[in-house]
């Protein structure tokens, strides 16, 4: 009976995000990234943006429910904190899915008071009860293209290679979308050092010299996504702004 009524009251708290969500999301952006390894399962990885100039303390509640023939729910759940415009990875889960499955993934937000300020769902279905639905779908890369988040590569070390992958590998996480163009590069300083250097479209939003170190390039690869958001944020607002009048 407890199962059946958690999985009832998440069934009701969609229904809600569903109806209020326009009034969620203006602090943190929850951002739900769904890869498909074969056709039977799938990598789900949830992320926090902070959309802010301040830093937050919250928590999130990661659900996903299977809706089938047996149905079931696997929750995950922590606190977390987020600096002024960052961007961070908060947990990953792997499922299977069928033709006569459904699942639902649902990512709540909440702040110091269990007040929830954020939410996001995707729905994942079989292609035959793919249509006429008002959930947000997650659609296979052969169901249409859209051109963007470009990032380009010059890179001329291994650091340089490595920070590469670091950082792509979080842009991925991250689920950042934008049509403007992002570079790593490198280039030569003094002596053997390098410089790599991040830039979206002609601005330099980050640079430093590189170092072997793996952890080194890691932690300098989390900074740089977070001053590519912070940046791409700013675009946005100004873009908003400048529509405004």
């Amino acid at each position: 009976m407890e199962s059946i009524s958690k999985f009832s009251f998440l069934l009701l708290l969609l229904s809600a995000c569903s109806s209020y969500s326009q009034n969620f999301n203006k602090e943190v952006e929850p951002v739900i990234n769904i890869q498909e390894k074969s056709s039977d399962f799938y990598t789900i990885t949830a992320s926090a943006k902070n959309l802010t100039h301040t830093a937050l303390s919250l928590s999130y509640e990661l659900s996903v429910i299977k809706k089938g023939d047996n149905n079931s729910i696997n929750k995950q759940s922590n606190f977390f904190s987020l600096q002024a415009s960052e961007i961070k990875s908060l947990a990953s889960t792997s499922i299977s899915h069928n033709d006569s499955t459904e699942i639902v993934i649902l990512l709540i937000f909440k702040d110091d008071n269990e007040n929830i300020i954020s939410t996001n769902r995707k729905l994942i279905i079989s292609n035959e009860n793919e249509t006429n639905r008002d959930e947000i779908s997650y659609q296979k890369n052969n169901e249409g293209i859209k051109l963007t988040g470009f990032v380009t590569e010059n890179t001329k070390t291994k650091p340089g290679k490595d920070f590469y992958d670091f950082f792509y590998q979080q842009y991925m996480l991250s689920g950042l979308e934008s049509e403007r163009m992002i570079s790593v590069g490198e280039i030569i300083s003094f002596g053997r050092t390098t410089r790599l250097i991040v830039e979206v479209e002609d601005r330099v939003v980050y640079q430093f010299f590189a170092r072997p170190k793996l952890d080194y390039l890691r932690e300098n690869a989390d900074k740089a996504i977070n001053e590519v958001s912070r940046y791409l944020q700013y675009l946005e607002n100004r873009n908003e702004y400048t529509n405004q009048y």
